[in-house]
């Protein structure tokens, strides 16, 4: 069996009848079937509207304006705020006040409360302004020595040949407590060293002793004094080598 297949030349395109259903060819200007096949059976077509974009004003409010802002935390108002700065500098500046109160009515502070046994001292003031300050032992006019330093706490004494001296505190505390001995510079003058406080200095021209002599010993049998000395003062240490053993010759000016 022989197949033929006719070739027909139309517009300048070879077309094959085979390519037409039926072997038909479409009039001038009618599309092949092929290029506009019908609609399956059972399908319908259906035609929407068109539907426009929603615009922007539809969106909520939230997006517009980006995210949404969290309320803002009461505080203090300006005015409580300040209320509350004066009322910390009242509470301040009163603090401050009642210090330089309690300061001032306690007088000034005592230096015989930074006197330690050993010290050499000068006791200035009578009364509630009795004081003792430090000075170097062999400064001019330094008459007392300190053997005993602590806390005035009501009746205490010293032993003999020491001078007992309180030093009152207002307002700070406990008093200072001193048992003073002679320094034993030569040529001070007293008038009462059997005294129990301490002996002031005084003028030699009216004075009933004087310092002749001073020996770095205690003496307690024999005296290295002169024979002429109308009083011997001996001091022993307390057992600290702070302070010094000494003999103290004293005579008539």
């Amino acid at each position: 069996m022989t197949f033929r297949v006719n070739l027909f030349h139309r517009g300048g395109n070879l077309t094959r009848m085979s390519d037409h259903p039926g072997g038909q060819f479409p009039h001038p200007g009618q599309q092949p079937a092929w290029q506009n096949p019908p609609a399956p059976q059972g399908w319908q077509q259906q035609h929407y509207p068109q539907q426009p974009y929603p615009p922007q004003q539809g969106w909520p409010q939230q997006q517009q304006q980006g995210w949404p802002v969290p309320p803002k935390k009461k505080g203090m108002s300006t005015r409580l705020k300040v209320l509350l700065i004066v009322g910390v500098l009242v509470f301040v500046g009163g603090g401050v006040g009642l210090t330089l109160f309690l300061r001032a009515a306690a007088g000034p502070e005592k230096q015989a409360g930074a006197l330690e046994v050993g010290d050499c001292a000068q006791v200035t003031g009578t009364g509630e302004a009795t004081d003792a300050a430090k000075v170097p032992c062999n400064a001019p006019g330094t008459p007392y020595v300190v053997s005993v330093a602590g806390i005035d706490k009501g009746e205490w004494n010293c032993s003999d040949g020491f001078y007992r001296l309180a030093i009152e505190t207002r307002l700070r505390g406990e008093g200072v407590a001193l048992c003073l001995g002679l320094n034993g510079q030569v040529g001070a003058c007293f008038d009462d060293v059997d005294a129990k406080t301490p002996p002031p200095l005084v003028d030699c021209a009216h004075a009933r002793y004087k310092v002749t002599e001073v020996f770095p010993t205690a003496s307690i049998v024999e005296s290295p004094c002169q024979d002429k000395t109308a009083k011997v003062i001996s001091y022993t240490s307390y057992g600290t080598t702070n302070f010094k053993n000494s003999t103290i010759c004293l005579s008539t000016p």
